[in-house]
Parts: structure tokens; C-alpha cells; sequence
């Protein structure tokens, strides 16, 4: 870390020792620990699953693996959003009594929430690679798959960095206007729904696809569909201005916290 000045490297174990604790506090005392990093999105999946395959039948293949793949990412990030947008508030006493980046808040929750999601992410690539394994995949078509879910790790960081953008941006608002953490929870699951996870967007009518446009997790979502099972149709246009207006939503996350965060005493 030669590269970083004293008081940089003084941040940095700052926002690790934040990140380590709360990657502790998340399951302290839970019996089960870090199983549940697992088992919440599997027990979505099944019950979801359950619904939309034989009550509200959706002909996709391998229905329940379909879902499992779009609730890990859209699960890592609402749940980080959930709990960095009050982050402010909550650490109104650590504020006001230290000097530090307010990043650091934010960030620490991202980062450990993209621990849980990264550990969860193994569990899954395990069993898709098992799975190609017991199919009879030769050993050509094993190093293919290999190189074909290794995109998935790049894709993972854009999730990570467009979820902190969303994170420092909404946290940023809330502290200056408190129903910002109350629409978002109740934007949230509607925010669900108009994400392709319990659907693909061929099976909409025409007039309505529009509106994924505007949504920056549609093509987040059908690319991990897309890469880990070969199953989505990308649309090139809309994948194109998802990630772009994913881009400058992050950015300008990053740029009103930024210009906000001096402000915070003042507001807490």
C-alpha cells in the first residue's frame, strides 16, 4: 500500500474493521449462521416457484434454477439498499464524534453484503458445474462453461458498484428528507416485479416493454440467466442503455453523497 498516504491507509482499515463487523453481527446468535446467506433466497425460490410454476404456470425450463439465478443478485442488492439508505441516521453518535469519509458507512455494508452474495455465488456455480459434470459434459465442453461463467465475475463488480451508487444516493437523500427509507420500502417490491425474475420479457405484450428500459437490473438479471444457463434472450439496445443508465445513476450516487456528507451534522 505504498501508494496511500498514512491517513488513507488509517481509512482503509477503517472501512475493513466496519466491514468485519458487520459481516459478524449479521448472524450472531443465529444458530443456523451463515447457512442463511443460502437458504433465504432457496426458501424464495421454493415458494415462488411453487406459485408461479403450477398456479401461475410460466413455461421457462428449469423454472426453479431460473429464479434461484435472478433472486441472488436482485436479493444482494435490496437488501443492501434496505439497510445502507438509514445507515446515516442510525450512526448519528459515530458522526459526530469522528472524522472520517461518511463513505466508509455505506461501503461497509456493501462490501459485506458482497461477501455474503460472493459466498452464496460459489455455493451455486458448485452446483452448476456438478450438474455438467453428472450430464456427461466432456472435458472440452467443461472448460467452455468455465470460461463461459467466469464473465459472471465481472458482471458481479458492475452489480456491486451501480448497488453502492444506489446505496450513497438514497443514504445521501435520507438524511436531509426521512421518507426516502419509506418509499423505498415501499417501491422496493413493486421494483421486484418490474425486474425479469419471475418472468422474461418475451412473454410481455409488446406495449409494456418499454418500460425495462428505464430499469438498469433488467439486463443485470438476463445476463446472469443468459451466462450461468444459457437461457434469456438479450436485447442488445435495451442491455446497452441499462448498463449505461446503471453507470450514471452510480456516479451520480457517488457525486451527492459526496457534496452532501459535509453537511451531515448539521442534519442529524
Amino acid at each position: 500500500m505504498k501508494w496511500l498516504s498514512p491517513k488513507q491507509v488509517k481509512y482503509l482499515d477503517f472501512l475493513i474493521a466496519m466491514t468485519e463487523k458487520e459481516i459478524k453481527v449479521r448472524y450472531k446468535m443465529a444458530f443456523l449462521g451463515f447457512l442463511w446467506i443460502f437458504l433465504n433466497p432457496l426458501l424464495q425460490m421454493a415458494v415462488m416457484g411453487f406459485i408461479f410454476h403450477f398456479f401461475v404456470p410460466v413455461k421457462i425450463d428449469n423454472y426453479f434454477l431460473f429464479l434461484f439465478v435472478g433472486l441472488l443478485p436482485w436479493n444482494f442488492f435490496s437488501m443492501t439498499v434496505n439497510k445502507a439508505t438509514p445507515v446515516v441516521i442510525f450512526e448519528r453518535n459515530l458522526i459526530q464524534k469522528a472524522k472520517f469519509p461518511r463513505e466508509i458507512l455505506v461501503l461497509s455494508i456493501v462490501l459485506s453484503n458482497l461477501f455474503h452474495f460472493f459466498i452464496s455465488f460459489i455455493i451455486l456455480l458448485a452446483a452448476l458445474v456438478m450438474d455438467k459434470v453428472l450430464s456427461g459434459y466432456s472435458f472440452t465442453q467443461l472448460v467452455q462453461y468455465f470460461l463461459r461463467i467466469s464473465l459472471s465475475l465481472g458482471l458481479s463488480v458492475w452489480l456491486g458498484l451501480i448497488t453502492s451508487g444506489f446505496s450513497l444516493l438514497f443514504s445521501a437523500l435520507n438524511v436531509k428528507y426521512r421518507d426516502v427509507n419509506f418509499i423505498l420500502q415501499a417501491f422496493l417490491p413493486l421494483w421486484f416485479y418490474l425486474t425479469p425474475i419471475v418472468y422474461t420479457l418475451n412473454l410481455l405484450p409488446q406495449q409494456f416493454q418499454y418500460i425495462f428500459f428505464l430499469n438498469p437490473f433488467t439486463s443485470i438479471i438476463q445476463l446472469y440467466q443468459v451466462i450461468l444457463l444459457n437461457q434469456q434472450v438479450l436485447y442488445p439496445t435495451l442491455t446497452i442503455l441499462n448498463l449505461l443508465a446503471g453507470g450514471i445513476i452510480a456516479l451520480i450516487g457517488w457525486k451527492v453523497f459526496h457534496s452532501e456528507s459535509p453537511y451531515f451534522d448539521d442534519w442529524v
